[in-house]
């Protein structure tokens, strides 16, 4: 594992209870799940494509039940990925969701959802799971603490929040984070950065499961039909929301300079939101040419999405992860990507990244890839799925393991 953080499954066998507090005995406690097999509670916002297949795998070792919040309207594409669970319970759980739309310099820069839910605690009363998996740190997770704490089983928090996703968070939310992470004995991080910022909020690296954020690669190949074939090459494509945050209007600004400098590329853009009829102002008034607005695609069609192009930009102002840039890899594109990313510090060498805050220093990276001065696609830096499901089936069941030794001793 990266940054000192444990092999896999040895937190669960150092750590003690999932909370403090109240503890009594749960049902089928000493085997650990009774005649069948363990249960186990995910606790998640929505369900999510590419969590599909790490969910199978945790489906195949436990019985699986995914508590989610609710919807979230910007991820219209993802409406299906429940019913892609056969074997796996998906319930909601009772609450309601707050949605607001910050902007900055007048434009989106983002779409930002608060889950209120206490019935994630009636759901776990319901399901009696016997390990509890939570990924944030807020209302779900103190229910999930609560119960772990009540009846003492192992409570894991997989957690994606980087140093800089979480530098503008409002004092309240960074107090309520460090309480809550005080009380929290396992963790899986999504990656490095998730890692370096849980450090800094005091937990100790032996408390860390480290994994990948994955995608199924083998969803993804160079080989295979396209669905565009762009006027020009190289292609770039841009594949996210329309909003600020994923520093669209700095793509379209810099894509304009280097056209400027007579620069031939097409440019293809993926998805939808709330800045899309701007973008296209932007891009008739710049000048832009060999421009292809593209609808976000449902996740079967995005292989051939890929295929049509030859280098990703992700221009992120801030992202926990970006699968974007593991689909693009296992793809065979070239990436170039913000250095705010949270994938961008393990999946991409250094000279493939840039300050998306800088025009000069995007439009450098940008200059790289149509010089064809970047490294080929280097896939050797990403887990496979099986990779991470197999981390994550044996961390919780080693958990569950030395659970049982406690109460057997």
């Amino acid at each position: 594992m990266n940054g000192g953080t444990l092999a896999p499954g040895a937190a669960g066998a150092r750590a003690g209870s999932g909370g403090r507090g109240l503890e009594r005995a749960h049902p089928a406690a000493a085997e650990g799940g009774g005649p069948g097999r363990p249960r186990l509670a995910l606790l998640v916002n929505v369900v999510a494509p590419y969590r599909v297949p790490v969910y199978r795998a945790l489906g195949e070792r436990f019985e699986t039940h995914v508590v989610v919040s609710g919807t979230e309207g910007n991820r219209s594409t993802w409406d299906d990925a429940a019913r892609s669970l056969p074997g796996v319970s998906v319930t909601r759980a009772r609450g309601v969701t707050l949605r607001w739309r910050p902007r900055r310099g007048g434009r989106v820069f983002d779409h930002r959802y608060l889950h209120l839910n206490p019935g994630f605690f009636a759901e776990l009363a319901r399901i009696r799971p016997h390990a509890v998996v939570s990924n944030e740190l807020g209302l779900r997770t103190l229910c999930a603490l609560l119960y772990g704490a009540l009846f003492r089983v192992p409570v894991f928090v997989w957690w994606g929040g980087t140093p800089h996703t979480e530098r503008g968070r409002s004092l309240v939310k960074r107090v309520l984070r460090r309480a809550i992470a005080g009380r929290v004995r396992r963790w899986i991080s999504y990656g490095s950065t998730s890692s370096e910022y849980l450090a800094r909020l005091g937990v100790r690296p032996e408390r860390i499961v480290q994994v990948q954020n994955c995608v199924d690669q083998s969803l993804y190949a160079p080989e295979g039909p396209a669905l565009l074939d762009p006027p020009v090459r190289p292609a770039f494509l841009f594949v996210g929301q329309l909003i600020e945050r994923k520093g669209v209007g700095a793509l379209l600004r810099t894509a304009a300079r280097l056209q400027r400098e007579g620069r031939e590329f097409s440019l293809l853009l993926a998805g939808d939101g709330p800045e899309a009829a701007r973008c296209r102002e932007t891009v008739a008034a710049s000048g832009l040419k060999h421009v292809t607005f593209l609808a976000a695609q449902p996740p079967a069609r995005m292989p051939e999405v890929y295929r049509s192009a030859d280098v990703l930009v992700f221009p992120t102002a801030e992202d926990v992860w970006g699968l974007v840039v593991n689909e693009a890899l296992w793809s065979g594109l070239e990436v170039i990507a913000s250095k705010h990313a949270g994938c961008a510090p393990e999946l991409l060498p250094p000279d493939h990244l840039f300050d998306p805050a800088s025009d000069d220093d995007f439009a450098d990276a940008w200059r790289r890839a149509l010089d064809g001065r970047l490294a080929p696609a280097d896939r050797s830096r990403l887990w496979p799925v099986e990779k991470v499901g197999r981390v994550l089936v044996d961390t919780i069941a080693e958990a569950l393991a030395g659970r049982r030794e406690g109460a057997a001793g």
